[in-house]
């Protein structure tokens, strides 16, 4: 299998619990709140866990997040690992089609792809999708070229199979993964680290400093990663790129997540390549979602940005989404109805109708003056895990002083 976990054995200390109406979040925290970096770097996180709880329905759910606040490396802000599960695509759709319940996720469902065979899981059905073509010249036995695309349909592991973040297949109820195994629920889902390197604004609700970043925008973000926003064809972007030691082909691996059964470039054809231009539909592949949904498509041979984000807004206009994958200084990050709409399709249930208000922002001053509270934490202990493959985070950008998540 492409994704494998390990894990090191560490006391869990500093561990809080916040639960809403939505699914409870523990927060394993290895943050000094000693200081006052510290503090307002810890209530960030319960602001931003505390939105999520807030638009989610899921209260059966318990999410394990550690948090952390330290030095990371050049030019990273923050980064995310999420542990993943992996399962069968028709795991996925009967998991699905049980769970869907608002209108949205009801009409995402109808319209996914139609499950042929695979050719590779007993059982799993397969899908068919673009992905970038077969590098036919002298370095056949490579894999893959980034020159082309070709139609995948060969109902390998890759079209029968997912990898998706495990604090999504508990929103689904999936219990055991591919093989039968179960899922260990009360393991960690995911961590989070952000750099102390980085001046961040902890209070949007004067505005965003203009020399700082939005640490709960940030935090909404990065979390929302580890919730399942997450896409296979940064995996295929990393693994396909003119010149790579790892070039290779990954029929035989596990690699798209239930986010990309909703990736398309045209009616009917899922697009997992880092060529055309992928968009978010929840109709078969007919529209984008309100208008604009597109995805950004790869670091290495796609438009330079992760993936698992949406496309890219330019300096000045409002993002899409808040996994846009950039963040420049002084601007303060918003969840949008589009943003919402993906985590409806892919399993979560959202608390309210997203098709009857795509207009729906809701910034991270709205986040702070809703769920800000003055408690300081006692200092925590420190944690050490080492978490799945998934890796997400941010690193430096240089044009118009943005940063872009990875």
């Amino acid at each position: 299998m492409f994704l494998r976990a390990a894990v090191a054995v560490a006391a869990l200390a500093g561990t809080t619990q916040q639960a809403l109406a939505g699914p409870t979040f523990n927060l394993i925290s290895t943050i000094d709140t000693s200081t006052v970096a510290g503090q307002n770097a810890y209530r960030g996180f319960q602001i931003a866990t505390a939105y999520w709880a807030s638009v989610f329905t899921d209260s059966n759910v318990t999410i394990n997040l550690n948090i952390g606040f330290s030095a990371l490396g050049t030019g990273i802000l923050g980064s995310t690992g999420s542990t993943r599960s992996l399962i069968s695509m028709q795991q996925y759709y009967t998991a699905s089609a049980l769970d869907a319940s608002s209108a949205l996720d009801t009409l995402a469902v109808a319209n996914l792809r139609p499950l042929g065979v695979s050719t590779s899981v007993t059982g799993a059905g397969a899908v068919s999708a673009i992905a970038n073509g077969f590098n036919n010249g002298t370095n056949a036995t490579n894999g893959y070229t980034d020159l082309s695309t070709r139609i995948d349909n060969d109902g390998s592991v890759n079209n029968s199979t997912l990898a998706i973040t495990k604090s999504s297949a508990k929103a689904l109820g999936i219990t055991t993964d591919v093989n039968g195994t179960a899922i260990n629920y009360g393991s960690s889902d995911a961590s989070v680290t952000f750099s102390t390197l980085f001046d961040f604004d902890f209070d949007p609700t004067d505005g965003i400093s203009a020399n700082s970043y939005d640490f709960i925008g940030v935090a909404i973000h990065e979390i929302g990663h580890a919730l399942g926003f997450v896409s296979g064809v940064d995996s295929v972007d990393a693994r396909t790129a003119p010149g790579s030691t790892t070039l290779s082909s990954l029929e035989g691996f596990v690699v798209m997540s239930q986010l990309d059964l909703y990736r398309y470039s045209s009616a009917g054809n899922l697009d997992w390549s880092t060529q055309n231009t992928p968009y978010f539909s929840i109709d078969g592949g007919v529209n984008q979602l309100f208008g604009d949904s597109r995805f950004s498509t790869g670091t290495l041979n796609g438009d330079g940005r992760q993936a698992s984000h949406w496309k890219d807004s330019a300096a000045g206009v409002p993002q899409i989404g808040i996994l846009d994958p950039t963040s420049g200084r002084g601007q303060m990050q918003e969840v949008t109805a589009l943003d919402l709409a993906a985590y409806d399709a892919i399993g979560w249930g959202i608390n309210f109708n997203v098709l009857a208000n795509s207009g729906y922002r809701f910034t991270t001053a709205d986040a702070y003056r809703a769920f800000a509270t003055p408690a300081v934490p006692e200092p925590a202990t420190w944690l050490t895990l080492i978490m799945g493959f998934g890796l997400m985070g941010y690193s430096l950008r240089r044009r118009s002083a943005k940063v872009s998540f990875a």
